[in-house]
């Protein structure tokens, strides 16, 4: 996201998935090597699903009945890997058409089949037999006592050796949460409210936006899709727009999702009990990096250390900046959040010859494009083709990826990257098909972004590498099995590999390269990347301080006594410098939460400080 959100708005880690045969998903071949996401229409999907389902309860009757003489890695892990695939063959299409097919019914169709998946999964891990089986293997290999290893914590986690009394109410948790994970990113995504403003409202946006989005009585209507909430907050002169602009933003996941949130923390505090556990921080945390609740409150408190003195700084830097503008006395002047990036963009401008709207003529979104991916080509020594391919929008760009050297097909990219109604609101990347080298599968991976079409500023452009980097995680993993494929890491890890490649966005070396692609584009020479470079590490006190709170809420909401989700947020923003605004409700639309970052959106900051490590054996 271009506020702290969207550009972290990645899916996360695969779970490793239950046992399943679904060769009515399978993917279309295109090609000798080429193979294409399916594109279903609802009737299709839905059949298929249960066609899927039906298959996969005979796969599990056939290994629960398999003799614990016969049990090995290949009778056991290997033939779970294959059955696995079959699964991602249903899930990743399923995943994907549910966030960005335009057409509603397929989207509704979808999110039924995720359900049912996502019920069945539990199902299977829970089953003792199973378990059992895949407990018996004797690995004879580290990455085979490693796959053995995943698997049976995923039984564990799903309650295999709780009680039947507990294990079934853990089966019903895992449902409900489910279920209402869906409705939360629905009602958000499904959220087509217009804001109209005057042209006297609309004063200081650039003309190129104005054009877009005027309507004939001179008036702007503007939705919460990025292209259109970053530039008027950034641009917009007047001070009510702004507000009226930010509070409207910070309420777009209704009333409806403050009351889904309170639900599910509730449930998750339930389902640690189930275990023993005081908390779901401590639930989730036993299998990351930090292993435990402690050590991420310690991490997140020498980041407060860190920070709050920078924050300080910044916010009084904008502060003086907005007393100069307006001609207010300075002790008469406060900066409030929705003065943030209005004031930011000012003093960037003034400082440091910074204008993100000019940048759009040096980033194209189309050039941008193709040189994101000769960057990447030559970094990983790869080559992507355009192919034509059905898909789910004529916006949507398939690309093969091969290995330059040999000619050998890696795998497939999609880019979907420009906004409209029921898509995905933010920035992520799908690993909907991850790679097998025991079963001869190559990737895919699904990137959808809400970029400007006109051009990207130095945030989005951060933003694409960061997202890209994400899927290139996926498509060029060489793993044995599929459920060790791609981002399927640990949390804490994931985005490191996505936050490095952001770097090539601010490098000259790589920066110069975009002249070969946009010749007609302005020139980006050392003294540009140095602004720039400049330009971004101002306000990195605010940026930081935000993130923290974001942190350290999701680990209140996961701690031992998590209270209401809206009064939590209150009292938490309302003891920042810059206050909590009344009438917001931004836990409602905080869909990391919601999903899978629940207890570990901290990870974003820990595993920067890794790939910070990684940059330095760079330079």
């Amino acid at each position: 996201m271009s506020d702290a959100l969207s550009r972290h708005s990645f899916r996360g880690s695969r779970p490793v998935l239950a046992v399943l045969a679904a060769a009515a998903f399978s993917p279309a071949a295109r090609g000798a090597d080429r193979v294409t996401l399916p594109i279903l229409d609802p009737v299709t999907l839905i059949a298929s699903c249960s066609e899927s389902l039906r298959q996969a309860r005979a796969s599990v009757t056939e290994m629960e009945e398999l003799p614990l003489a016969q049990v090995s890695p290949e009778t056991v892990l290997d033939r779970w890997d294959r059955d696995a695939i079959s699964l991602e063959d249903v899930a990743g299409p399923v995943a994907i058409l549910n966030n960005v097919h335009p057409d509603k019914r397929v989207r509704d169709a979808a999110e039924g089949c995720v359900l049912q998946l996502s019920s069945f999964t539990t199902e299977v891990f829970q089953n003792e037999k199973l378990y059992a089986r895949l407990k018996a293997v004797k690995p004879a290999t580290d990455v085979q006592r490693q796959f053995q290893k995943d698997v049976l914590e995923s039984f564990e986690d799903s309650g295999v050796s709780l009680p039947p009394a507990k294990r079934q109410r853990a089966k019903q948790i895992a449902d409900e949460l489910t279920a209402l994970g869906q409705e939360f990113a629905r009602n958000v995504r499904d959220n087509a409210t217009k804001l109209r403003f005057t042209a006297e409202e609309a004063r200081g946006l650039p003309e190129t936006f104005l054009a877009r989005v005027r309507e004939k009585d001179g008036t702007i209507r503007v939705g919460f899709d990025a292209p259109d909430y970053g530039p008027f907050m950034t641009n917009a002169e007047n001070e009510e727009a702004r507000k009226r602009y930010y509070v409207g933003y910070q309420t777009r996941g209704g009333k409806r999702n403050l009351e889904i949130l309170d639900k599910m923390v509730a449930l998750r505090k339930e389902l640690a009990g189930l275990y023993g556990l005081p908390s779901y921080a401590h639930y989730v945390t036993k299998r990351r990096m930090v292993e435990n609740p402690e050590t991420v409150h310690k991490f997140l408190d020498d980041v407060t250390r860190a920070v709050v003195e920078a924050e300080k700084r910044d916010l009084e830097e904008l502060r003086r900046l907005k007393a100069e503008l307006t001609g207010k006395p300075p002790g008469e002047t406060r900066i409030n959040r929705w003065d943030v990036s209005f004031y930011s963009e000012k003093l960037r401008e003034r400082k440091f010859q910074i204008d993100e709207e000019e940048l759009r003529k040096h980033f194209p979104a189309r050039q941008s494009v193709d040189w994101l991916l000769d960057v990447a080509a030559r970094i990983y020594g790869v080559k992507f083709e355009k192919a034509w391919v059905p898909t789910w929008h004529p916006d949507v760009e398939y690309y093969d990826v091969s290995d330059a050297a040999s000619g050998a097909m890696l795998g497939g990219f999609y880019l979907d990257l420009f906004p409209r109604d029921g898509k995905y609101k933010h920035a992520a990347a799908w690993p909907v098909r991850g790679v097998s080298k025991k079963a001869g599968r190559t990737p895919i991976s699904v990137l959808v972004a809400n970029l400007d079409r006109k051009g990207l500023t130095r945030d989005e452009l951060e933003t694409l590498f960061h997202e890209f980097g994400h899927g290139l995680h996926g498509v060029l993993s060489q793993t044995e099995y599929n459920q060790h494929s791609g981002t399927s890491v640990q949390r804490d890890f994931v985005e490191a590999p996505s936050q490095i490649f952001e770097e090539w966005t601010r490098r000259y070396e790589s920066l110069k390269t975009l002249s070969a692609r946009c010749p007609e584009c302005p020139p980006i020479d050392r003294a540009l990347v140095a602004r720039l470079n400049a330009s971004r590490r101002f306000g990195q006190g605010i940026a930081y301080s935000r993130q923290h709170l974001y942190s350290a809420y999701d680990m209140a909401l996961s701690g031992e006594k998590p209270g209401r989700a809206l009064e939590v947020w209150q009292k938490m923003e309302g003891a920042t410098p810059l206050g909590y605004v009344e009438g917001t409700e931004f836990p409602g639309a905080f869909g990391h939460i919601a999903g899978g970052y629940a207890a570990g959106y901290y990870g974003y900051m820990w595993s920067e400080v890794i790939a910070l490590d990684m940059v330095l054996g760079l330079r």
